[in-house]
């Protein structure tokens, strides 16, 4: 008995498949779930410590606050994410992440109406009827308690994030974020914030793109990565430094003096100083390339000459 198949049995095992047939579904073996699921041990540490500082942080607002739990960790899509936020909610994206990708904080509607009214005093009144926008107050507070959380989220995510956390834009409709694909998928964490009798949902929101390129930081914190770089990963670090805004300062023109005729200087004096046409770009004060000064359709420009020589010989 032969172990190949012939002609015949390939063609009638593949009678049956249709190549487009939306319902069939293609088995991946290093789908996200599955590499977040080997993930949830070391999520579930970072998600729990946040809980306990968020818990207190928001307790210096609101007194009648009395826990944060972790409820469930999933993986969504966008239009998932939008569907479990509709507006108005209150989300801050908050910049700090490797790859330049941010962590969104949520807030379910409820909550912030909530939250609200018992910092002024309230206790806690229920918002009847439909609403698309935050008032000023709410939206107004929202960023001071958002504000205040910033540390927590830097101390939770200590293993990956290596600078101070910002809050880059706050919003109170998920269909304004421009800073996520349709196609992105999403790592989300709902907590659930207890206000009295009340509770309500807060989310922690990370792209799966971000998570995946520090995935060894997170399993083992203590213990450095010594897996080799993957070519998927390389194309994202790289993609992320190009990425990366860097402040490029074009010098028109400089002259040097004395220290003595600097400090007799006076309104109306004249400095003289070489012609402007020559210019220098420079980039962490390191001559980049040169150019010449002009315009170019009404606006100021520079033309492009050549490399400095500093930056020639680094090349």
């Amino acid at each position: 008995m032969s172990d190949i198949l012939d002609p015949e049995e390939l063609e009638a095992l593949m009678a049956g498949e249709d190549e487009n047939d939306p319902s069939r579904a293609k088995y991946n073996l290093a789908r996200q779930d599955y590499a977040i699921q080997r993930l949830i041990p070391a999520l579930s540490l970072i998600q729990a410590q946040f809980a306990t500082a968020t818990r207190d942080r928001m307790r210096e607002f609101v007194s009648t606050v009395e826990g944060v739990r972790v409820d469930k960790i999933t993986v969504m899509k966008f239009d998932e994410m939008l569907n479990t936020l509709p507006a108005p909610c209150s989300i801050s994206v908050i910049r700090g992440l490797p790859m330049n990708a941010n962590i969104l904080l949520a807030f379910e509607s409820d909550l912030v109406f909530q939250m609200v009214d018992r910092y002024f005093g309230g206790s806690g009144s229920s918002q009847k009827g439909q609403r698309e926008q935050l008032s000023v107050s709410e939206f107004s507070f929202m960023e001071m308690l958002s504000s205040a959380l910033l540390s927590d989220v830097g101390s939770a995510w200590k293993s990956v994030i290596k600078t101070e956390p910002t809050i880059a834009a706050q919003v109170s409709d998920p269909r304004m974020l421009d800073s996520i694909g349709e196609a992105d998928s999403l790592v989300a964490t709902r907590f659930v914030v207890s206000v009295g009798e009340f509770s309500g949902g807060l989310w922690s929101i990370v792209p799966w793109s971000a998570i995946d390129a520090v995935r060894d930081s997170l399993s083992d914190p203590a213990k450095p990565a010594t897996k080799a770089s993957s070519a998927d990963w390389r194309d994202r670090l790289c993609e992320g430094l190009e990425m990366a805004p860097i402040e490029l300062v074009a010098i028109l023109a400089q002259t040097r003096m004395s220290l003595k005729r600097v400090s007799l200087l006076k309104v109306g004096d004249v400095i003289d100083i070489p012609s402007a046409e020559d210019v220098v770009l420079m980039i962490d004060d390191t001559p980049f390339m040169h150019g010449r000064f002009g315009s170019n359709e009404d606006k100021l420009a520079v033309r492009l000459t050549g490399r400095s020589e500093t930056n020639r010989h680094q090349h």
